[in-house]
């Protein structure tokens, strides 16, 4: 049965914003109090730093806010870039929102990519895969709640001990991100779930992955996420979301050529392919699309993204609300 979660960036550019910080942030946690009570399944959030949007920079502490708001969905992150964090450090923080939430935490790593990050957190980008391998392994036994030593490139130390150990066991579910054949890959051999923000082809090749080291992939989560836009026409929705969208797919089009990531052409500022792949009208268009994108896309889980950068949040309630009243019922009639 495909679960249903939704994606929250906080990301709030002052050209685009029609509410202040603050107003917004209220906004957000009245989205995660409606989300929690209607039962979608995970609530996720998304990792960025020294951006002039506000995009979410504080990511633990936002989802131990998260956890402590909600009783029932999960708290995610879809992901948290592992080499800017202390492992030791992440994993007591991690363990900490996984005790308050009672078991409710899904932590999704990814290497990160933005060139800017790497450069003011003076770290060589160059150095991300190795110190977010040795984060995953760090993770692992600090949460086993014995005392451990750990000798590597690029974390040394002796004798230390995380507690409170997490309630879920052995540990709270670990998903990888990434969008290359070989990164993806590589998520199937560190035995994680797999936070796909591409498609069909991406999980494809993840599953493959599975198969070829004797793993069934019925036993692992496939997190996809898409835009969905619920309103009267699909007129009327992308003239609401056209300059929100081609905003977010231009900074995202910049930091990835600037990292040289290949993404297969997705972020980019064209707004008739934007407009095609985004899932926008009313019911009656939205639900059979989607229904076609879970048919075709081997996914656990659609996470829903809503809340673009600058909406208005009370238009995306309003969409919220439409998704959940008339479309989500019978997505989750289907199974």
């Amino acid at each position: 049965m495909t679960k249903f979660g939704y994606l929250f960036d906080f990301r709030h550019p002052a050209e685009l914003a029609q509410t202040t910080t603050a107003e917004f942030y209220t906004a957000m946690f009245q989205q995660i109090d409606y989300l929690d009570a209607a039962g979608y399944d995970t609530l996720w959030i998304t990792e960025h730093h020294f951006v002039e949007d506000g995009y979410l920079a504080a990511a633990m502490p936002m989802m131990a806010a998260m956890a402590t708001r909600t009783r029932h969905a999960k708290i995610g992150s879809y992901v948290i870039l592992a080499p800017f964090y202390n492992p030791l450090r992440l994993a007591e923080d991690a363990a900490l929102i996984d005790v308050i939430s009672n078991g409710r935490l899904r932590l999704g790593i990814g290497l990160g990519y933005r060139l800017e990050e790497f450069d003011i957190f003076q770290m060589s980008r160059a150095e991300r895969l190795g110190r977010t391998l040795e984060t995953i392994a760090i993770l692992k036994r600090a949460w086993t709640g014995e005392r451990f030593s750990f000798t590597g490139k690029y974390f040394n130390f002796k004798d230390a001990i995380v507690r409170p150990r997490p309630i879920s066991q052995p540990y709270p579910e670990l998903l990888w991100g990434g969008m290359a054949p070989a990164a993806i890959r590589r998520g199937a051999r560190l035995d994680m779930g797999f936070a796909c923000n591409l498609g069909a082809e991406q999980v494809n090749t993840y599953h493959a992955a599975l198969r070829e080291l004797g793993k069934n992939p019925d036993d692992y989560a496939v997190v996809n996420t898409r835009l969905v836009y619920v309103c009267d026409s699909e007129d009327q929705g992308w003239k609401e979301i056209e300059p929100h969208l081609m905003y977010q797919m231009c900074l995202y089009g910049k930091w990835l050529a600037e990292g040289k990531i290949e993404s297969g052409g997705l972020y980019r500022a064209d707004g008739a392919a934007l407009r095609k792949g985004a899932i926008i009208g009313p019911p009656a268009v939205v639900l059979p699309r989607l229904r076609q994108i879970i048919a075709t896309t081997k996914m656990t889980e659609l996470a829903l993204s809503m809340q673009l950068p600058g909406l208005d949040p009370r238009k995306v309630m309003r969409s919220l609300e439409r998704f959940t009243n008339e479309v989500l019922p019978a997505l989750r009639a289907d199974g």
